[in-house]
């Protein structure tokens, strides 16, 4: 079951395998519940996805979000059944300063540098700026996504590889960077790390 496995990291495909173009999706958005809460992702389409507390929305290149259909299918999907181990208050947060805070030796032993970490930040962005172009000021939302270690680059994404959907389900993408005014941070490290590759014939000609 999934609660027996909280902050497991189930991944179908790798970030490496989408960048050369592969397309191919397995899991459809229903298939993600079956492994987790919460998580990030890319449908064939080409809309990102994000998958908060059960509930999963397509984000467009106009940034714009809607609910994801059941039978879309993924090929690249994170997800997690997410149960924060720390939380934290943070008067401003951006995506530099969330970097260097979980590099941090101050963190001690919840510092994640080679490990993945799942994380969360709930509250008022100041501005959100989306990798597909555009930037949206003034925003209730949550930002959900991974601390990547270095090492798994190819295989998970940049250090770190977050999505954003506004409260009003309207808005949402991949962040490029962010600011907050107010904002609570929730994190855990992951303790193991599953990954899914396709079936296709089509996969063996990906060069990766």
């Amino acid at each position: 079951m999934v609660s027996s496995i909280p902050n497991d990291i189930f991944q179908f495909g790798t970030t490496a395998a989408t960048a050369a173009g592969f397309a191919h999706g397995q899991p459809s958005t229903a298939d993600l519940t079956s492994h987790g809460t919460d998580g990030i992702g890319s449908f064939e389409d080409g809309r990102l996805m994000i998958l908060n507390n059960g509930e999963a929305h397509a984000l467009d290149a106009q940034n714009k979000a809607t609910p994801a259909p059941p039978d879309a299918r993924l090929p690249f999907a994170m997800v997690t059944a997410f149960r924060p181990t720390y939380r934290m208050e943070v008067p401003s947060l951006d995506m530099e300063s969330l970097d260097d805070l979980f590099s941090s030796p101050k963190l001690a032993h919840a510092r994640a540098v080679n490990t993945l970490a799942p994380f969360k930040v709930v509250g008022v962005f100041k501005s959100v700026e989306f990798t597909d172009g555009g930037e949206q000021s003034g925003l209730k939302g949550i930002l959900f996504g991974y601390v990547v270690p270095s090492w798994m680059k190819g295989i998970c994404g940049p250090r770190i590889h977050a999505h954003f959907l506004a409260d009003s389900g309207e808005v949402g993408g991949k962040v490029e960077d962010f600011e907050t005014e107010v904002a609570t941070l929730s994190f855990a490290k992951t303790g193991r790390f599953h990954l899914g590759f396709s079936q296709m014939g089509e996969w063996e000609d990906v060069r990766l």
